[in-house]
């Protein structure tokens, strides 16, 4: 696709999700980063909404990009909710000297945006596999089958792989986005660059620890950029063309 054609978003194709003020925080905040994110779930953004509601913490981005392209609302870009989850710890070892208040300021100056999608991926060899914990605290094994691709909770998915041969933080199989979902994603930021200010210059380091995006340098980032334990965004080159093009 040529992504050069991208304008920002239609604000009438926008789905307005219901989403209660004490699940985010109602506050306007300056916005600086705008920072993606996927869901490790999908398909349908319903279990996303329903777990964000299950939380006490008020976290949430408030918007989530379907499979179909569909950009689903849950507050506005104006409000702010806690999405990045960097520990106190780590911005200290990282020489933060303001690591006490940065994870929020991290999280009330930024804009964060989901891509309803599995994250990564295990491809089955016909033995068994843990995948996470149980609710009891045991191990969940899976009997994998060859071939097969089976999500973090280990459940088989049918999806569109994307493979890398040298592993990106820690799988070397992911589900694909969707061209409709990157289209989507291009359009919202050229949303918010114009109603927010923030650059869009693309930051070839944005799929590692950054020290800019943790120091709150204005720009699109990822998950990845603040977090070593995160793997969203994959480096989708579809994803990296259309932040070029931008």
């Amino acid at each position: 696709m040529n992504w050069t054609t991208l304008k920002p978003i239609d604000l009438s194709t926008i789905k307005a999700v219901d989403f209660p003020n004490e699940k985010y925080y109602p506050l306007e905040y300056p916005k600086k980063q705008i920072v993606l994110h996927h869901t490790v779930s999908g398909p349908g953004i319903r279990g996303d909404v329903e777990h964000w509601l299950s939380l006490a913490d008020r976290i949430a981005t408030c918007m989530i990009v379907g499979d179909d392209g569909i950009a689903n609302q849950c507050f506005s870009s104006k409000y702010w909710g806690h999405h990045l989850g960097v520990k106190s710890t780590y911005l200290k070892a990282k020489g933060f000297n303001d690591w006490t208040t940065r994870n929020v300021e991290l999280n009330r100056s930024s804009i964060a945006v989901e891509i309803d999608n599995w994250g990564g991926l295990v491809r089955g060899d016909g033995t068994a596999k843990q995948f996470g914990l149980k609710a009891d605290g045991t191990p969940n094994m899976v009997t994998t089958i060859a071939g097969k691709f089976y999500a973090a909770y280990g459940n088989a998915v049918d999806v569109e792989v994307q493979q890398y041969s040298q592993s990106f933080r820690g799988y070397n199989y992911y589900e694909k986005y969707s061209e409709a979902q990157i289209k989507t994603v291009g359009e919202l930021l050229l949303l918010w660059k114009i109603k927010y200010s923030i650059p869009l210059d693309y930051h070839p380091e944005m799929f590692d620890i950054s020290m800019d995006a943790l120091g709150g340098k204005s720009g699109v980032w990822s998950h990845t950029s603040y977090r070593e334990d995160k793997s969203d965004c994959h480096p989708d080159e579809r994803l990296i063309s259309m932040l070029k093009s931008l």
